[in-house]
């Protein structure tokens, strides 16, 4: 991939340059051909970032259907499984909105690792998720868990060279964090259900009582059992939207 931009910016320069229609029309033709090959990357790329296909249709200006029936088979090759085998379930992309968002929450704060915490937080900006809803419903907000965040590793110190921006290509997660997301694969499995949505990795983080996420909801005076319990009330209505998310992002034909 690393010739295509300079092909694709020569094939442009010759179809707006060259005076013979005829040849500037193969390298419209050559163009249209580099620009197809080079699309289902960019696309991969979107909906490993966390990009529903909506999103995705918004950005080629194309329908959300349109864009799902030409790229549909990029489902396979961003599926998750089982450390050791197993199913392979899906991930949607408000799961993965909510780990990019712990990644910048631990940037911001000047860590130099993702931990548990930054996930509790990361979760909280996926406004409009039912794991949001349970936690709001029980007093918990992502200013008030920030105001109160409780680390996984207290003595981990700050990363210096952190800016809060949108770095971090060498940023790691810590041995918790990586427990958490092995943990979600297991709570879906659990369930029998062929997806990981936000709520599963909230259910995750809430079987330590040592990580941060957990010391963090406790400053709140809420407990994982509170919360464990609020999700499980609403579990049914949780399972058909995160369905329907995950039909969204990686359907497979």
């Amino acid at each position: 991939m690393a010739t295509v931009p300079a092909t694709i910016e020569q094939l442009a320069h010759d179809a707006v340059h060259i005076p013979d229609a005829e040849t500037a029309l193969r390298a419209v033709s050559a163009l249209r051909q580099e620009l197809d090959q080079m699309e289902p990357e960019l696309v991969a790329r979107a909906l490993q970032a966390g990009a529903t296909w909506s999103d995705i249709a918004r950005a080629l200006g194309v329908s959300k259907q349109a864009a799902h029936r030409k790229h549909r088979e990029l489902a396979r090759t961003l599926q998750l499984s089982l450390p050791g085998g197993g199913p392979k379930v899906l991930v949607t992309g408000e799961a993965r909105r909510s780990i990019q968002l712990a990644r910048e929450e631990a940037r911001q704060l000047g860590q130099m690792a993702v931990g548990t915490e930054h996930i509790l937080l990361g979760i909280l900006r996926c406004r409009g998720s039912h794991a949001v809803q349970a936690l709001n419903d029980l007093g918990i907000t992502h200013e008030a868990a920030r105001l109160y965040i409780q680390p996984t590793m207290p003595g981990l110190p700050p990363d210096p060279t952190a800016t809060g921006g949108a770095g971090g290509a060498g940023q790691g997660v810590t041995p918790h964090a990586r427990r958490i997301l092995e943990g979600s694969l297991r709570e879906a499995a659990k369930r029998h259900e062929g997806y990981i949505g936000v709520e599963h990795i909230l259910l995750a983080l809430l079987t330590d009582s040592r990580n941060g996420a957990v010391q963090t909801l406790e400053a709140l005076k809420t407990t994982p059992k509170a919360v464990r319990r609020r999700l499980e009330l609403d579990w049914e209505t949780i399972s058909s939207a995160s369905q329907a998310a995950s039909a969204e992002v990686h359907t497979v034909a």
